[in-house]
């Protein structure tokens, strides 16, 4: 046998990859190990994060519970917030959440509610409101409503394992506002038909003042139909039911409501264009009467308004003044500052006439018929005892917002010359293609067009608002295309849902909803 000699055995050695291979093994899992370790470490130092994580969750979800528990209440009865912290306990041996507001200087003195079968609770803060320092049951109003808003609001704080976030809901009544298109009757106002013997039309009135399911007669009441071109581009309510020529279309999408009071399916086809209602919006029929206030005399006896008697001429300026017109104290084109109410308002002196149906502006000089115009970065409520006239473009910059609240019409102005039966030309100063940026509330009449049967077409009629009125008011005559007065474009403002322009108006009777809430950073406690 041959032997290999000793250097080339070692040789053979060296060349040999024997152990380098566990070597190279355990270097793999000394590394794999503290990777290991690091993850788990950097997963460990994530849990507290995690589970603060789902506590702040879970407190913002305790916050929302007890303003779910407020509006609960407040549904059972409307009169629960004028009891301020005087309510029952929501059950035995729990005391209520609900209490004054704390100012989050010193110990807690809030009372807590325990979420079911949960670590979580809330209390509930009752918000004053007009410099009051708390909720006062004895005058719970002027306490808690804001007087320019007509809401209320309160704080929500829930608490989960440490972690507290606070919620601040503001309430307010359903509105006229938080619809684009209003109406009480879908009939022409009787004032309009113009009666020469009183007791004629004072029988009209009584016929033509109930709703078509109730019987109306048409004729001799006129009904007024939707047009097949028309377009209510927002939220509606009537308290009435509806005709309509073609396919008219009803809201924008389905969240606007389409609310009418009369029964399913709440609409009619008039001796017109055949046709079916395109409701974008969520039809409701038989909705809930809304019952309009019989006068706007409450604004007469807001602080600080400002108050006219007779014919009046306001110009609004951008700045926050307007330029008065009043013979009755002298004012020509006077500049004045907008009041600090925001509340401009009308009065009758000597009137003695109401509305004609052949407008020629030549009212009694005590007549409160106040004529607007302009542009205005300040919130104002336009208000009369008469009516109120929109002579040209009434415009809002920024986060203005216009209310015009007549007793009786609000006006386009219109005026016309060569008058022959309905047939006439429109005079020099007829605003065409005008726009109104405001809450429109006629309280016991119409939103109209003076003299909206005659003369050439006048373009469009923008309304960037809502328009609530006690009878429908013809703004045009023509079916398809216009043949005098105006073409509509009302268009919803989505702000309105929750502001509203200085102490405008409410219905009689409604019920709270709740307009808003935010999260309060930081929360209170």
């Amino acid at each position: 046998m041959l032997s290999r000699s000793p250097v080339r055995a070692g040789r053979a050695r060296l060349a040999s990859e024997r152990g380098w291979s566990l070597i190279v093994v355990l270097m793999i899992l000394l590394a794999t190990t503290l990777l290991s370790v690091a993850a788990y470490s950097a997963a460990s130092g994530d849990i507290p994060l995690a589970a603060g994580d789902a506590d702040s969750k879970s407190a913002y979800s305790a916050a929302e519970a007890g303003i779910s528990y407020y509006l609960f209440h407040l549904n059972q009865d409307p009169q629960f917030w004028t009891l301020c912290t005087n309510v029952p306990a929501p059950g035995p041996g729990q005391p209520s959440p609900i209490n004054q507001a704390w100012n989050g200087l010193g110990s807690d003195p809030r009372l807590w509610r325990s979420l079911p079968a949960s670590s979580a609770r809330y209390t509930i803060e009752l918000l004053p409101a007009n410099g009051f320092a708390q909720c006062d049951p004895t005058q719970p109003t002027q306490s808690m409503i804001d007087a320019t808003q007509g809401t209320f609001r309160i704080r929500s704080t829930g608490r989960v394992n440490g972690s507290t976030r606070s919620v601040v809901a503001t309430f307010r009544r359903q509105t006229f506002l938080d619809y684009l298109y209003f109406t009480d009757f879908e009939t022409l106002d009787p004032v309009v038909y113009q009666m020469t013997n009183p007791s004629q039309q004072a029988t009209l009135s009584t016929l033509c003042s109930q709703y078509r399911r109730s019987g109306r007669p048409e004729p001799p009441c006129t009904p007024i139909y939707f047009a097949p071109v028309d377009q209510v581009n927002g939220p509606m309510h009537t308290n009435d039911d509806i005709l309509t020529c073609g396919s008219p279309v009803f809201g924008r999408s389905s969240a606007d409501a389409i609310e009418i009071a009369g029964p399913a399916p709440g609409w009619q086809n008039g001796p017109c264009t055949a046709g079916t209602p395109n409701f974008l919006g969520t039809l409701k029929t038989s909705s809930p009467v809304l019952a309009m206030p019989p006068s706007n005399t409450a604004l007469k006896t807001v602080p600080n308004a400002a108050i006219y008697t007779g014919t009046t001429t306001i110009k609004l300026n951008s700045n926050g003044t307007m330029n008065v017109t009043n013979a009755a104290v002298g004012l020509n084109n006077a500049i004045k500052p907008i009041p600090a109410s925001g509340v401009i308002y009308d009065q009758n002196g000597a009137c003695g006439v109401s509305y004609n149906l052949y407008q020629s502006y030549n009212d009694p000089a005590g007549c409160a018929d106040l004529y607007v115009s302009g542009t205005t970065a300040t919130s104002v409520t336009l208000a009369s005892e008469n009516d109120v006239i929109v002579t040209g473009n009434l415009m809002t910059t920024g986060a203005a917002e216009i209310g015009i609240v007549p007793n009786n019409f609000a006006r386009v102005y219109h005026p016309v010359t060569n008058r022959s039966g309905n047939s006439c030309t429109n005079a020099a100063g007829t605003p065409t293609n005008i726009e109104i940026d405001a809450a429109i509330l006629a309280l016991q009449h119409s939103f109209i067009v003076d003299n909206y049967f005659c003369g050439a077409p006048l373009g469009t009629l923008t309304v960037k608002g809502a328009i609530a009125e006690r009878f429908r008011g013809p703004v045009a005559q023509g079916g398809s295309s216009i043949t005098s007065g105006y073409a509509k474009g009302y268009t919803y403002d989505d702000r309105l849902r929750y502001s509203m322009p200085p102490y405008f108006l409410s219905p009689v009777v409604s019920a709270w909803t709740l307009a808003r809430y935010t999260e309060q950073i930081p929360a209170t406690g």
